[in-house]
């Protein structure tokens, strides 16, 4: 911090030298502790895209003060609508839990693209629309393509829901035809 400060205090001094632009020194304390804020935080984004290289081919835990949702989808119609509308209940669904961190994993490199860049006019596009005003009500969101193998629990409660009838969920053991998968992965 002292180091940061110092530089400010060079920083400012040279805005005189070079451009006699004078910077009052009662706003610097406020300069540095954003400054190192704005840092903390950008660290903290970057150890977590680290985290989650394609270099890995498992499951991964997100890092402390970070939720992570696997999103995946089984049909054969429409798949990268149908996984977009599930990405899109995810971030309603996270929304309400008030986290602020969160990472949303899936296996469509075309919709993790698509929420990070341009969009037309295609219903899919509509909903990637949809999904960047929910990720809003967040202070930090990473949407990050995975492979499959990333993704194998996801994937397999994503097929044996297409053979399920009703709303199911699991609040304290997980479901016979995971348990395998959990186990391998070590979650």
């Amino acid at each position: 911090m002292v180091g940061l400060f110092v530089w400010r205090l060079w920083h400012r001094r040279n805005k005189w030298v070079w451009y006699t632009v004078n910077m009052f020194v009662f706003g610097l304390k406020m300069i540095v502790f954003n400054m190192l804020a704005d840092w903390r935080r950008a660290r903290e984004v970057n150890v977590v895209k680290q985290s989650h290289s394609q270099a890995h081919r498992s499951w991964l835990k997100p890092p402390a003060g970070w939720i992570k949702v696997n999103v995946d989808v089984a049909c054969s119609f429409q798949p990268k609508e149908a996984e977009t509308l599930r990405l899109k209940e995810a971030l309603s669904w996270t929304k309400e839990w008030r986290t602020t961190k969160c990472v949303f994993e899936s296996e469509a490199k075309l919709l993790a693209d698509a929420v990070q860049g341009t969009r037309g006019a295609s219903f899919f596009d509509s909903i990637v629309e949809d999904c960047n005003k929910l990720i809003k009500y967040f202070d930090e969101v990473l949407l990050v393509f995975i492979h499959r193998s990333m993704n194998q629990v996801a994937y397999l409660l994503a097929r044996a829901a297409c053979s399920m009838s009703g709303l199911l969920e699991w609040n304290t053991r997980a479901p016979y035809f995971i348990t395998c998968t959990l186990a391998f992965e070590e979650i």
